[in-house]
């Protein structure tokens, strides 16, 4: 139990900590709102906190923050005037690549330094613990 609670702890500090992106600071809550935008921001703001799995006052929050650094534009639904359709930039969507490749970079000398065992082991128990983490939701 320690060690998950560990791993928790460890999530939550990497979750508010903010890594600076092209000079500007951008929070790993708002990365994840522009991955769920590019993903499912045609659908509205609901359908991003559902991917991002994020509470919907979060993504606002995040929504607004990004559209100040104009990041991302909302723009009224086609089919529903009481809601809004959210897009990258060409700014936002620059941001979410260069972070994109940064992660994947970092992630891979990390997973290098594991041995063939360690890493099948990993993927596995992260599977395991996923599993685990949406029965207790």
């Amino acid at each position: 139990m320690d060690a998950v609670l560990d791993l928790l702890r460890a999530a939550r500090r990497t979750g508010g900590a903010a890594n600076m992106v092209q000079g500007d600071a951008i929070s790993v809550p708002q990365l994840v709102v522009l991955g769920a935008i590019d993903v499912a921001g045609d659908r509205g703001i609901s359908a991003v906190a559902e991917r991002a799995g994020l509470a919907q006052p979060t993504v606002t929050r995040a929504l607004a923050a990004l559209e100040r650094r104009g990041m991302v534009e909302r723009t009224p639904h086609a089919s529903d005037g009481r809601s809004r359709c959210v897009a990258l930039t060409a700014a936002g969507r620059a941001v979410l690549e260069e972070k994109r490749q940064e992660i994947v970079g970092r992630f891979a000398e990390l997973w290098a330094d594991l041995s063939a065992g360690e890493r099948d082991h990993a993927v596995s128990l992260v599977r395991r613990l996923s599993a685990i983490t949406d029965r207790l939701v």
